[in-house]
């Protein structure tokens, strides 16, 4: 199967909302929430929950998601 990106919505705890996050195919990750809105949430001691795409816990798990099953299924066939 080719390719580009990969997409699904799941909730964000650093935003309290269901948030749009993509993969692409050469491993790159985008949360649709923080490109539009440009947001960075601190908690009330002023350390950063979200700071975008990059080193995010739920984008990095949906990634490692996606790139598992790839594998799995070119082992299958």
């Amino acid at each position: 199967m080719d390719w580009k990106l990969t997409a699904t919505t799941l909730y964000c705890e650093a935003v309290k909302k269901w948030v749009p996050i993509m993969v692409y195919k050469d491993g790159r990750t985008n949360c649709g929430y923080f490109h539009r809105h440009r947001v960075v949430i601190k908690n009330s001691g002023g350390t950063l929950q979200c700071h975008g795409p990059q080193g995010c816990s739920l984008c990095e798990a949906y990634k490692a998601d996606v790139f598992s099953r790839m594998e799995q299924m070119a082992q299958e066939g």
